[in-house]
């Protein structure tokens, strides 16, 4: 049997007034290149260590870790994949840092990222380099998801 005295809480529904909270373009691109470039250290250096443990464990060498992390494509594809989903990381913090300009904020930390990448990187397949250019869209992704999130 439903109270029929009962009422829902009321609470104002609007936007809240006045201009948004904005921050400088050039800050913003700063600490999303560089949550980018630390995450995917940090990513890099976990993805090694479990590669290292799982190598380890069968008694081989440090060399011969070495050289099977270099030809082994699963390795080579999950560092990918992880330092694509920290250019995403970067790119929504940026653009969230920011409040404005999303888009500008994400392609220029996709470009710093990918300039950095490149500057870092010892040698490689052409596959990997190519690969490495899909960091300006995945920093896009994140500013894109930030716009999203806004909108609801």
């Amino acid at each position: 049997m439903a109270d029929e005295n009962y009422q829902p809480p009321r609470a104002p529904v609007e936007d809240p007034k006045g201009p948004r909270k904005t921050r400088s373009n050039l800050l913003a691109i700063i600490i999303g290149a560089m949550t980018d470039l630390i995450s995917t250290t940090l990513g890099g250096v976990i993805v090694g260590l479990a590669f290292a443990i799982a190598a380890g464990s069968g008694g081989m060498r440090v060399e011969d870790m070495q050289a099977q992390m270099a030809d082994s494509g699963f390795y080579m594809i999950v560092s990918a994949v992880l330092g694509l989903s920290c250019s995403v990381l970067g790119g929504y913090v940026g653009a969230r840092f920011a409040n404005q300009n999303e888009y500008a904020n994400g392609l220029a930390i996709g470009a710093i990222g990918l300039v950095m990448g490149e500057m870092l990187s010892s040698g490689g397949d052409l596959w990997l380099h190519a690969l490495s250019l899909a960091t300006i869209p995945a920093a896009l992704l994140g500013a894109h998801i930030k716009m999203r999130i806004d909108k609801h």
